[in-house]
């Protein structure tokens, strides 16, 4: 470190610092880091190359809030972590996974009264008796997490009643146990209450559910097992389970007395499976032809028609299929069903053995007849269309162009002359009522209808002289 003292200003309130993974290897430099920053409170160290040598601190240095300190995969010796844990005196979390331990002495003449989080996975250790000797270093210890160490026992000549008094969780999955005894033995922990242990060859044989109701029954105390909470209607039956268990066994643990004598002498369950059959004798008849065949009714109606296709060699398209209950056909209760719906399982239609299923086809479809009158009568049709096209096309061209020699519609004489043809018509009417209806008074009409026509044919003559005006 170049400048604790820049280090100090410009970071004096850190409380994490991780430099795992980098190229540190002089406790030397780690003091003064640790100096300069008298607040930290974590340090992860995991991962340098640090000398396996013990390395002596000075007895001036101290880290009193330092409270986790990580050095997995560092590979330091036990002894310099003892170091360590002098200048330490508040910390409550030491990790020290992967630096293949294989054995803890109990030579260190030291004891750390705060301590109560030890991660020591990935390791060497064969023996109990080395977490034995964690809990002589850190006597208040409550978690111990010691996964894929190859344990081959939970036992040794240690009392860990007094050893790991406040053991409360403890983690020792991946282990070679092989006999219930080691389990047995945890049972003496006076405050063991969480438990991981998922694989070991003792497990190995049984079950899930199995395991989880031997080691229950087994461990009165736990509360929680493999990260899940147990409750007192798991606790109970999981007990029970045990009893009915081990009941069937001629050598029968302590623990199973001490059950029954809570539970009672439970008998074995027995095993009833309720379900319906899944294979059925029926009889298959076609015409003359039938067949006694054993049938699967989780099939659908499609499945089995596919199956009757099959069988008797007939169109898939065209097969129908009768369904006879026999019983209930010979009772004259009901009689045979069709099988309608593909999707519908076989199942759903109650079937027994003896019961019948008669296969029918569906008529031909009519075949399509062609002749030479619907092709002409196309040819037709399409012809007086394109006919149609020419003549509309025709008839616009000559509406949007007017022969100059021709009379507007809507000049002022053509509209005299269409009073004047109007006067003519209605004349020509009022006769020819008068032979048809002698008694009408037909005058009154005409005057009426010559009134509307004259304001009409004054209005339209106005418009017309507008228009030539302008």
């Amino acid at each position: 470190m170049s400048d604790p003292r820049a280090v100090a200003m410009s970071c004096s309130q850190v409380e994490l610092v991780d430099i795992s993974s980098n190229a540190f290897s002089d406790w030397h430099e780690i003091s003064l880091l640790l100096s300069s920053l008298p607040h930290v409170k974590t340090i992860n160290l995991s991962f340098n190359p640090f000398p396996t040598d013990p390395h002596r601190l000075p007895t001036e240095l101290q880290w009193p809030n330092l409270n986790t300190l990580c050095l997995n995969g560092s590979h330091i010796g036990l002894e310099m972590i003892v170091e360590l844990l002098k200048k330490t005196p508040n910390l409550e979390e030491l990790q020290i996974c992967s630096n293949d331990y294989t054995t803890i002495s109990s030579d260190y003449n030291f004891q750390h009264e705060h301590l109560k989080r030890v991660y020591i996975s990935n390791n060497n250790l064969t023996e109990w008796q080395s977490l034995c000797r964690l809990g002589h270093l850190f006597p208040r210890v409550e978690t111990i997490i010691a996964s894929n160490n190859p344990l081959t026992s939970f036992r040794s000549d240690d009392d860990v009643t007094i050893c790991l008094p406040y053991l409360r969780t403890l983690s020792v999955d991946q282990v070679q146990i092989s006999d219930w005894e080691d389990i047995i033995a945890l049972t003496k922990l006076p405050c063991l209450h969480a438990l991981r242990i998922h694989v070991a060859p003792l497990l190995k044989p049984y079950q899930k559910e199995e395991r989880f109701f031997l080691l229950l029954g087994y461990m009165k105390k736990l509360t929680k097992l493999n990260g899940s909470d147990i409750t007192a209607t798991e606790r109970e039956t999981s007990e029970r389970r045990f009893i009915r268990y081990y009941s069937q066994h001629e050598n029968k643990p302590q623990r199973y007395f001490e059950l029954t004598e809570k539970h009672g002498n439970l008998k074995p369950l027995v095993d009833i499976k309720i379900r319906a059959p899944y294979i059925t004798n029926v009889r298959l008849a076609y015409n003359q032809i039938t067949y006694d065949k054993e049938i699967d009714v989780r099939q659908t109606v499609q499945q089995f028609k596919k199956y009757l296709h099959e069988l008797f060699h007939l169109p898939l398209t065209r097969i129908r299929v009768f369904y006879v209950d026999d019983v209930a056909f010979n009772m004259g209760v009901c009689g045979p069903e069709e099988l309608r719906y593909p999707q519908r399982l076989l199942h759903t239609y109650n079937i027994h053995d003896g019961d019948q299923f008669h296969i029918d086809l569906k008529p031909d479809p009519p075949k399509p007849q062609y002749t030479t009158r619907t092709a002409d009568n196309t040819r037709s049709r399409k012809k007086s269309t394109e006919n149609n096209q020419i003549n509309s096309s025709t008839s616009s061209d000559d509406d949007k162009t007017t022969p100059p020699g021709e009379i507007s519609p809507f000049t002022f004489d053509s509209l005299q002359k269409l009073a004047q043809q109007k006067d003519s018509n209605d004349i020509r009417t009022s006769i020819e009522l008068d032979d048809i209806y002698p008694s009408i008074d037909k005058t009154i009409q005409m005057n009426m209808n010559d009134e509307d026509d004259d304001d009409l044919l004054l209005a339209a003559a106005t418009a017309c002289t507008n228009i030539k005006t302008e």
